[in-house]
């Protein structure tokens, strides 16, 4: 059974999962934010910013949860798969030291 997400995210909100990831990108640069606040900060952007632009209705604070969602997740499989990536090539590197 495969999960389609774009389903329940609508077309014109997949706009602000980019915004999202580069602002956690400046957030990141910013000494005194603590990183713990980040995604925080980034699910209030992102509902505020489906409030303004869907009218204040439920649905618009359920888009802002769910793109933040969709925003963090890529973020961490995009840098858990860089991390991944240099530890195989520091450990090939050290196999071949070895031999």
């Amino acid at each position: 059974m495969e999960l389609d997400f774009t389903m329940y995210i609508r077309q014109d909100a997949f706009i602000l999962v980019p915004v999202l990831i580069f602002i956690g990108m400046f957030l990141k640069q910013t000494p005194y934010i603590p990183p713990w606040t980040h995604a925080w900060i980034q699910l209030l952007f992102a509902v505020i910013a489906c409030l303004l632009y869907y009218g204040i209705e439920i649905q618009s604070v359920v888009q802002g949860i769910l793109v933040t969602g969709t925003a963090v997740i890529s973020r961490d499989l995009i840098q858990n798969t860089k991390s991944g990536l240099n530890y195989f090539k520091n450990n090939q590197k050290d196999d071949e030291m070895k031999k």
